[in-house]
C-alpha cells in the first residue's frame, strides 16, 4: 500500500475555504455580513492575527469587504468580472504558460468572437471596430510600441461585439499579456512598417466580413492574421500545436 504525502495546510486556508463554500452555498449572499472578528475567533477556535490573515485573502480576492476600526463583520462582495480577471491574469503571466498555449487560447477566443460578432454586432460596435482597426493603419508609417496596444484594441471591440461576457473577460486577459509579445515580434522585424500595413490589411478584411455577417469567414480571417503575426518565430514543434486548431478553421496557410 502506498500513502499520499500529508500537505501542510495553514489554519487561515482553512478558513478561507470555509468561508468561500458558505457563499458558494447560499449561507451568505451579496451584502449579507459575516460574524464580527471576535465571533469568528470563535467559531473557529483560532487567534486574532489567524482571523486577519484569512480575512485579507478573502478581501485580497474580491470576496468580501470591510473598513479598518469597523466592529461588524466584513460584507459578502457581489461578483465582479475584475476578480475573475485579475486571477486569470496572474496565471497567465505564469513561466509554466507557456507561449503556444497562450497562442492556441487566443486563437480559440479571437475566433470565437469574430464568429460571433459577425452576427450578434450593432452598428455603434461597428463604428468601433472599424475605428480601431484604422488606428492600426495610423501607425504604418511610424510604428512605435503603441501597436501592440491597438491591436488589442481591436480585438477588445470585436469581444465586445460579440455579446459574450466571458469571451471578453477571457480575451482581455490574454490580449493584454499579448500585446508585449506583439511588441517584441515588432521590434525584430527589418521592415516594421511593411509588418504595420499587412496587419492593417488584415484589420480591414476582418471588419468586411462582420460588416457582412461572413461569421465563419470573420473566424477564419482572425485565426489566420493572428497565426501568420507569429509564424517565423514558431519552431516546428510549436507550428504542430497549432495545425489542428488552424484546421479547424481552414486558414492553415
Amino acid at each position: 500500500m502506498s500513502f499520499t504525502p500529508v500537505q501542510k495546510v495553514n489554519a487561515y486556508e482553512i478558513i478561507v475555504g470555509q468561508i468561500e463554500q458558505a457563499i458558494s452555498d447560499g449561507t451568505y449572499g451579496a451584502g449579507d455580513r459575516l460574524p464580527s472578528e471576535r465571533q469568528l475567533m470563535a467559531d473557529f477556535g483560532v487567534s486574532r492575527a489567524t482571523v486577519r490573515e484569512a480575512m485579507r485573502v478573502l478581501q485580497a480576492t474580491g470576496v468580501v469587504e470591510s473598513r479598518p476600526g469597523d466592529p461588524r463583520g466584513p460584507v459578502v462582495t457581489a461578483f465582479s468580472p475584475r476578480v475573475l480577471e485579475k486571477s486569470m491574469a496572474k496565471l497567465a503571466q505564469l513561466d509554466s504558460v507557456s507561449r503556444v498555449e497562450l497562442l492556441q487560447f487566443r486563437l480559440l477566443l479571437e475566433g470565437h468572437a469574430s464568429l460571433l460578432a459577425a452576427t450578434e454586432r450593432t452598428d455603434d460596435e461597428l463604428a468601433d471596430i472599424t475605428a480601431r482597426g484604422e488606428d492600426i493603419a495610423d501607425l504604418a508609417d511610424q510604428p512605435d510600441g503603441r501597436f501592440g496596444e491597438r491591436v488589442n484594441r481591436f480585438h477588445q471591440a470585436i469581444r465586445r461585439a460579440s455579446h459574450n461576457q466571458m469571451l471578453e473577460i477571457c480575451g482581455n486577459v490574454v490580449g493584454g499579456v499579448m500585446a508585449e509579445m506583439i511588441d517584441r515580434r515588432l521590434t525584430s522585424d527589418t521592415d516594421r512598417s511593411a509588418r504595420v500595413r499587412t496587419s492593417a490589411r488584415d484589420a480591414r478584411a476582418l471588419v468586411s466580413a462582420i460588416r457582412d455577417g461572413r461569421a465563419h469567414e470573420a473566424a477564419a480571417i482572425s485565426t489566420g492574421n493572428i497565426y501568420r503575426y507569429y509564424a517565423d518565430d514558431l519552431s516546428p514543434e510549436e507550428t504542430d500545436r497549432l495545425a489542428t486548431m488552424m484546421e479547424a478553421y481552414s486558414t492553415l496557410p
